[in-house]
């Protein structure tokens, strides 16, 4: 370039992916972090089909190593930022089950988000696809007790159900990649943030308490709300036989902690209620009158939705018994 000539300006070259991973993958020691232009700009190659395999495998497994860090994982939400669909009717609550976990059971927080919502409060659930897992046989079994066993067998949920798939396309091309790495990637992370009703509270759960500070405020530096449950195997159930720990991001972008403990409410749900050898009895207890075994359970799921949908000013107060369930309003 002849840089006499003033019509000429510099040709500013753009990161290559080898540019990306150069950066963050020499090590834990070695590697450093990207800035938020860097992640966004990373990610977006990367959703758009601009790695080949080996670099997409190679980035997503030095991330692993690395850590996310606050500023890469904002820059992974802009990147995976979700349009709202004009498909999409309004809720008051969405619950984002996008959980790529071994299961013990089913859900027992959709479960107690269908009761809510045959009764008249609105919620959206976000449903991922569970490609290392196997948790689809969760998710199917849980919805088909969504479909029969509380609202009736002609029945049909009033949940309106989005697909991470459906909402971020553009995750397609990675699928196969992700599966052969056989590990959860940052991107499990990013999913588990999706809302396509930004504008109203979202409640999620993730197993590492580093990773739930850093979605807590990745949330309130979009200018959102939520409940972020360490929860039962990184999905929005509440421990059952233990106190749950719960990031708030308030209106205002206030972060606060809260605990809940199902004795607060007088209950003493089961643990093994999560266990593969009880999911079988999960259709037969809420057959029974105030859903047998599984009524402490859900009221108290019920109970934490309803404060998080602000229907209640606490926990406490949105409790109801088991025996009353069948006419929560």
């Amino acid at each position: 370039m002849n840089s006499d000539n003033p019509n000429e300006s510099a040709v500013v070259k753009s990161p290559s992916p080898t540019d990306f991973i150069r950066k963050v993958g020499r090590g834990k020691t070695l590697s450093k972090d990207l800035g938020f232009d860097e992640a966004r700009e990373a990610f977006s190659l990367l959703l758009s089909g601009g790695f080949t395999a080996a670099q997409s495998g190679a980035f997503l497994q030095a991330l692993r190593i690395k850590e996310l860090t606050q500023e890469e994982l904002d820059g992974l939400m802009e990147a995976m930022a979700v349009p709202v669909h004009p498909s999409i009717s309004p809720v008051k609550l969405v619950l984002n089950l996008a959980s790529d976990t071994p299961r013990k059971g089913g859900y027992a927080s959709l479960l107690a988000a269908d009761l809510l919502a045959a009764r008249g409060l609105s919620i959206g659930v976000v449903h991922s696809d569970p490609m290392l897992s196997g948790n689809e046989e969760s998710w199917i079994g849980t919805m088909g007790l969504v479909r029969s066993a509380i609202i009736g067998a002609n029945g049909r949920s009033p949940l309106q159900i989005a697909d991470v798939y459906n909402l971020i396309p553009s995750l397609k091309n990675l699928r196969q990649i992700r599966k052969e790495l056989g590990f959860r990637s940052c991107l499990h992370t990013g999913e588990k943030l999706v809302n396509p009703w930004a504008d109203k509270p979202v409640v999620l759960g993730i197993s590492h308490r580093h990773y739930a500070e850093r979605m807590a405020e990745n949330l309130r530096r979009r200018g959102m709300t939520g409940k972020i449950v360490l929860g039962n195997h990184g999905t929005p159930d509440l421990a059952l036989h233990k106190e749950t720990e719960i990031w708030e991001v308030l209106p205002g972008g206030e972060i606060k902690m809260i605990h809940v403990h199902p004795g607060d409410l007088g209950l003493q749900p089961d643990s093994g209620v999560y266990s593969l050898g009880f999911f079988p009895k999960w259709k037969d207890e809420l057959a029974q009158a105030g859903f047998g075994a599984l009524g402490p359970v859900l009221s108290y799921h019920v109970a934490f939705l309803r404060y998080a949908a602000g229907e209640v000013s606490s926990v406490r107060e949105g409790f109801v018994s088991s025996g009353q369930l069948s006419g929560v309003a």
